[in-house]
Parts: structure tokens; sequence; C-alpha cells
């Protein structure tokens, strides 16, 4: 280990309204409030799980612990650093009720920073939740047949691989079928196999909220030009509190890297809640910029973080000869991280 990690202790990425830190408990309520420019909007049946999943993502609840939760009464809200407001909406008990529920409301599909996630139960009433997709997906397209509409294929922990293919590939072809018969625009469509006991459902979150990031082509190639210059296997910009990363380099990802980027980050926070340190808070921008710490995978692969700002990092993944020369990827790193900074803040 390369230094110490100082990843920030207490961040949710969580806030008020008012962009205020919140407790993680009390996800602020949203119900009447305008819409965030960038959005997106999590929607499906009761009992789905997509209330599960947001609160796993951003309030860090464990998993088992999420038995209990009472379902959405009312639209709720968790706010992301780069701006990006996810919206929890009640679930919606049947197809009927479709027509007079917040979900028809045609203006919050509008503009090119929207995405809407529907959640579908892979063990329950599959049919009807998909009905209920339909009705919602003929009004979002009337005014926005851009609109990237993901679908978290859900609660397929316990399935064998066979039966999960069996589940999706089912889901796809009525999706896709029924949108053919209505004419409506297939091509941002999007599917993901998700489940909250394992990573799945934050690097699913992470492909929806990747676009929504403002400029994120830019990112994208910064990262490129990182990855290149430095000779990484894969580098992400990670929201520290979420876990969500929010964009990466263009190089394919395995689902491996994902996990083990998540597992050091988890690993770290542990570590300086040990050392009781009070982490990032209160520090100046040049002293936080050197909080860095590099993890070894294996004989073979290392992991070097490098803390951009209070809530977010870069996560690098190469092979161990390269970190031979720190001072080199310090270096290259700093420059990335302050790049990255003047795109978030312009």
């Amino acid at each position: 280990m390369y230094g110490h990690g100082d990843l920030l202790e207490d961040n949710t990425g969580l806030t008020t309204e008012a962009g205020s830190p919140s407790d993680m408990e009390h996800p602020d309520k949203a119900n009447g409030a305008e819409l965030a420019e960038r959005r997106v909007l999590f929607m499906g049946l009761p009992r789905s799980g997509k209330s599960s999943i947001l609160s796993v993502v951003f309030e860090n609840m464990q998993p088992y612990h999420i038995i209990g939760i009472l379902p959405t009464q009312e639209r709720t809200v968790y706010h992301m650093v780069t701006g990006i407001a996810v919206y929890d909406f009640p679930g919606i008990d049947d197809y009927a009720e479709t027509l007079y529920s917040s979900a028809v409301d045609p203006a919050m599909y509008a503009g090119n920073t929207t995405a809407l996630v529907y959640v579908v139960d892979s063990q329950g009433d599959i049919q009807g939740s998909l009905a209920t997709l339909f009705t919602i997906m003929r009004v979002a397209q009337a005014v926005n047949e851009r609109l990237p509409i993901h679908i978290f294929i859900h609660k397929v922990d316990g399935l064998s691989e066979e039966l999960k293919q069996d589940i999706q590939q089912d889901i796809q072809q009525r999706v896709l079928k029924n949108m053919g018969y209505e004419n409506l625009n297939s091509a941002f469509m999007n599917f993901h196999r998700t489940t909250i006991f394992d990573e799945s459902v934050r690097e699913a979150l992470s492909r929806v909220v990747q676009r929504l990031v403002p400029r994120y082509s830019s990112l994208e190639n910064i990262l490129n030009s990182f990855s290149t210059k430095s000779g990484l296997d894969k580098v992400f910009l990670f929201d520290i509190g979420t876990k969500v990363y929010l964009s990466m380099d263009s190089t394919p990802s395995e689902p491996q890297m994902y996990m083990f980027s998540c597992q050091t980050i988890d690993a770290m926070e542990d570590l300086m809640v040990l050392c009781g340190r009070n982490l990032a808070v209160g520090m100046d921008e040049d002293e936080m910029l050197m909080q860095k710490t590099l993890v070894g995978l294996d004989s073979n692969t290392k992991i070097f973080i490098y803390q951009v700002n209070s809530y977010l990092a870069l996560l690098c993944i190469g092979s161990a000869h390269l970190f031979r020369q720190m001072s080199l990827l310090e270096f290259n790193s700093s420059k990335v991280a302050k790049a990255i900074r003047e795109i978030i803040t312009s």
C-alpha cells in the first residue's frame, strides 16, 4: 500500500433540494418540486425493488436490511455531485392506475438530459409490469422519442445463469416486439440484469448516468488519453460515496474490474474508519489532492486511487510494473484531476 487513501467517510451523494448535506436515512421528498434538468426517473410496480436499489446505492443500506423497507408513498429524490437528480416514484399497482398516475405527465420525459429506469421483478408479475411500461413508453416517446430507457431486470439472485438468460431474452423480445407493433423508437432501449446482492445495480446505474454527466464526451476523451499515455488497463471516475462511476475510458471493461474497484473503495473506507481519521473534510484543495492509495489485487495487477475532490476519485487499474514509477503516474493524475475539476465546475 502506498500512502493512505483519504476517501470521504460520510458521503452518500444525497443532499437536500437546496443542495446541502442531508442525513442518509432521510431522502428529500420532492412532490410538487420542479424536476432537475439532469434527471433519472425510477419507476416500476410496487415491490419491484426500485426503492431497495436506491437505498443500497445512495443510503449505503445493507441488502439484508432491506426486507422491512416501507413502500414509496411519494416521489423522493437523491442528488449526485454532478447535478444529476435520481427520482424514486411510487409504485403503480395496476395497468389502469397508470393512466392516472404522475408517471404519465409528459413534461417530465422532455429534454436530452433525461433517462427513464423501469424496474421489472424477474420473479414477479412480468406481464403486468410490461403492460404498465408500455403505457409509460407511449407517453414518454410522444414528447421525446430519443429518451434513453433502461430496463432493470431485477432480483436475479438465486437464479441459474441459463434461467437469467431466458428471462432476459423473453422480456427483451416482448418489449421490442411491442415497440415495433406500436411504431415506437427502440434505438435507445437498454436491458440490465440486476440484484442488490452484488455490484450489478451500481454498474447498471453507472451506465444510466454517464450520458447525463455534463460534457461526458470531454471526460471520456481525457480518461482515454490518460489511460493510453500511462499504459493503464482501465480508468474510472468514481463518485466515492455511491461507488457509481460517472465516466471511464473506452477500453472494454470486464465486470470483475468494476467489482474489484468497489471492493477496494469499501476496504479503504473501512480502514480509515478503524484509524479514526476524518477523511477529506475541512481540507483545502492542495492538501486534498495529495490523498492517494495503491492496492495490489495480485502479483500482476494493482489499483491506484487518486482523489479529485471531496466526492470524486480516479481509480486506475494496471500491471504491477507500471507502478514502479509512481512519480510519473502521480504527475499525470494531478493534471487529469485538475482538468476534471475544471469541466465539472464550468
